[in-house]
């Protein structure tokens, strides 16, 4: 058992993994937190990506934002986080770098967010922008906690150098997520084409122009 552990931590060189373990044991405590606020939430939450009875259940409801869909928020930023750092960094865990990743990625979500529901409310279509906006945050917060981050900690620890694995995580989650987002549109496809013109406007502006920018940004530091 001790061989396999000094094994286990040879495959990256040798550094203080600290700040690791300590963001491992915070997001597992938010999912312990949510399963003891909710109990069955986190289970729903979990089969979400392949069962759409979740989102239906909560567009039923009335919606606002309650305690459980901010820690799940939270839970994913860090693990988003620490992929990008993962995939950016070289070397020792920088705990600065990392916290400057999750900064950014807080202001881009929130930023984002906020902007998409004004938008919805000028063109008084507040419920249907709601319900596309808790959908589409749903899904990036399932593939981040249960997708981005194990593979990112497995990077970390493995130390994968092979662009190629970084390319098809990539290509992984792109194929999903435009997949879940098409699932919505089709879903709610006879109130969308009524405003056909302004949807394309919306996708270019919000959901292609601001990853590409990322992607662009993250290209100029790496």
């Amino acid at each position: 058992m001790l061989q396999t552990s000094h094994l286990f931590l040879a495959l990256r060189p040798v550094q203080n993994h600290h700040w690791v373990i300590g963001i491992t044991l915070f997001i597992l405590i938010l999912l312990v937190v949510l399963k003891w606020n909710k109990d069955n939430y986190i289970v729903s939450f979990g089969s979400s990506l392949f069962n759409s009875s979740f989102y239906s259940r909560k567009f039923i409801e009335k919606r606002r934002i309650d305690l459980s869909e901010v820690l799940v928020f939270i839970a994913s930023l860090f693990g988003i986080s620490f992929f990008v750092f993962v995939i950016l960094s070289e070397g020792a865990f920088s705990s600065v770098v990392y916290l400057q990743i999750l900064f950014l990625a807080t202001f881009i979500l929130l930023s984002k967010y906020l902007i998409e529901k004004i938008i919805g409310d000028l063109f008084e279509l507040d419920q249907l922008v709601g319900r596309y906006l808790f959908y589409k945050q749903g899904v990036l917060s399932w593939l981040s906690l249960f997708f981005l981050f194990p593979a990112g900690l497995l990077l970390y620890f493995q130390n994968i150098d092979n662009s190629s694995v970084v390319y098809a995580i990539a290509g992984v989650l792109i194929s999903i997520y435009v997949y879940k987002l098409f699932s919505f549109i089709r879903l709610y496809q006879k109130h969308i084409l009524s405003y056909w013109f302004y949807f394309i406007l919306y996708l270019c502006a919000f959901e292609i122009a601001p990853y590409l920018i990322i992607l662009k940004f993250l290209k100029s530091i790496n």
